[in-house]
């Protein structure tokens, strides 16, 4: 088995490295791309490696001849495509059908980082020719394949040709396959061959792997796996995630914790520190948003006292004694917090409960939308309100949600009831937990302590092994000279999680 890279690309989304280095060579956590590759290539035991070079070849290979001379497991070889500024990846590899037609290959694209066990994994696979395939998420961008029963690759689907609405059936290419040599001299290169030689070589090598899926539906297999595996880097931000995602150390927690948010970007978290309904909006709401979503985003928001009057006709008041107010705004320091007792099981009924203070109700909390980013500000004495008044713009987003949440007040209700039903079953679930002491805790927010984690050191690597190892989320603080993890209830799936890992863990440390 050998290994094919293909880096002559510019790299031209992120040219703020790529007018000094190729792409392949920008460093994460401190390691080449490339270098990441070569090294889980030598771990999964291919020992030769043929790099496709172009753009800035002389930096690539200066930097393998000498990261690499010492170690005799390895061979590698280079083609260089002349043309990589005119030509796309099909050329290339065409370039290189020589070496690609004399043994089963790994072709890999270099400007990737991933869990090296997938290549092993590869490997390990029955079928001879197979991609490495991840369900379709919103970060990821290029081709998609569709699976048949069987895991065999009966489609592709690339850019024109995606439609959202069919995304639950789409599996992103990981842009790593696996080849047999009979197969590549065959069928894929006399495919690739043809198909240049008619479109040009200003094309891509998957366009090809389509054809043959498309009329060979048997003939490339399949390794899913899930998409907190693997990376593509193409632009900064790509690259502000590959390095939380992959970094080994400890400072992948608070790298992510900083962010404060975006955990879209990390599939499989289940987030701990976000303070929310987790049974609201209910599907038809979310349905319903999707609808206007266009319009939302193609038309400007209305002025802030036309948010007034849907804030006034959700909490059934007066327009003058509520104001809304964006995530970011100024709040007074002496305006008091969130509602957490009767007043939450109705939306509408704090009409009846406004004070001559101010007070706050975070719409994202109670609504379970945080990313609107809105806040309510009411009183029942107007002119308190009156430093506040139009200043409250927010997304048309965010007012389309105001203009449409009132007709799900029962879905509110009964998603209230469930949230405070899984509080109470979540509280006696950590309170069965030996060596776990649950303190103080709130309507939604615990505070925990375990006994084989006394101090705020020990309590952050807990916070880090919970991200590590179980996918979860948690803040961590000190108070007394303890540790502490500080942690608002989710949805059932999450909270057993989070029971069963803090269960482990607590058994494994008393027994260290």
């Amino acid at each position: 088995m050998q290994a094919i890279i293909l880096a002559a690309g510019m790299g031209t989304r992120i040219p703020q490295y790529t007018q000094i280095i190729p792409k392949c060579m920008i460093k994460i956590n401190g390691k080449p791309m490339l270098e990441h590759t070569v090294d889980a290539l030598r771990d999964a035991g291919v020992t030769k490696i043929t790099i496709g070079l172009g753009y800035k070849a002389e930096v690539i290979q200066d930097f393998i001849e000498k990261t690499y001379r010492d170690d005799t497991s390895l061979s590698f070889g280079y083609i260089e495509n002349p043309i990589y500024d005119e030509t796309n990846n099909i050329y290339s590899l065409y370039l290189m059908k020589d070496i690609f037609s004399q043994d089963d290959t790994l072709l890999l694209e270099s400007d990737l980082i991933y869990d090296g066990e997938i290549l092993k994994e590869l490997l390990a696979l029955p079928a001879a020719n197979a991609a490495i395939l991840s369900p379709f998420e919103s970060w990821m961008d290029g081709t998609c394949c569709l699976l048949d029963g069987e895991g065999h690759i009966n489609g592709m689907v690339g850019k024109k040709d995606f439609r959202y609405e069919d995304a639950a059936s789409y599996y992103k290419t990981v842009n790593i396959w696996k080849f047999s040599k009979d197969f590549i001299n065959s069928i894929y290169l006399p495919f690739l061959s043809y198909y240049m030689s008619t479109y040009g070589r200003n094309e891509y090598y998957e366009t090809v792997l389509k054809i043959v899926a498309g009329n060979l539906p048997d003939a490339l297999g399949s390794l899913v796996i899930p998409g907190d595996r693997w990376y593509e880097v193409d632009d900064i931000e790509d690259l502000s995630v590959a390095e939380k995602r992959f970094n080994p150390s400890a400072d992948r927690y608070g790298m992510i914790l900083r962010e404060a948010g975006g955990r879209w970007r990390f599939p499989g978290l289940a987030d701990f520190t976000v303070d929310s309904n987790p049974f609201f909006p209910p599907d038809r709401l979310v349905s319903e948003l999707r609808y206007g979503l266009a319009d939302c985003i193609t038309r400007r928001p209305s002025t802030s006292e036309e948010l007034d009057i849907l804030a006034a006709k959700l909490l059934g008041t007066d327009e003058s004694q509520v104001c809304v107010l964006s995530e970011c705004s100024s709040i007074p320091s002496d305006a008091s917090g969130e509602f957490h007792d009767a007043s939450y099981e109705d939306f509408s009924s704090l009409g009846g409960q406004l004070l001559d203070r101010l007070h706050i109700i975070d719409l994202g909390k109670r609504f379970g939308v945080p990313g609107l980013s809105m806040k309510l500000l009411f009183s029942d004495d107007p002119a308190a309100l009156l430093p506040f008044k139009g200043k409250g713009r927010v997304s048309s987003l965010g007012e389309y949600f105001m203009q449409m949440v009132g007709k799900y007040k029962k879905d509110f209700i009964a998603a209230t009831k469930a949230f405070e039903e899984e509080c109470v079953r979540l509280k006696e679930a950590l309170s069965a937990l030996k060596q776990v002491t649950l303190k103080r805790p709130s309507f939604n927010r615990l505070i925990l302590r375990l006994d084989a984690y006394p101090g705020e050191a020990d309590m952050q690597k807990l916070a880090v092994r919970f991200l590590d190892e179980y996918k979860i989320m948690a803040s961590v603080q000190g108070t007394d000279g303890r540790g502490e993890l500080t942690i608002f209830v989710r949805d059932r799936e999450s909270n057993d999680r989070l029971v069963a890992a803090l269960s482990a863990l607590a058994e494994a440390g008393s027994q260290a």
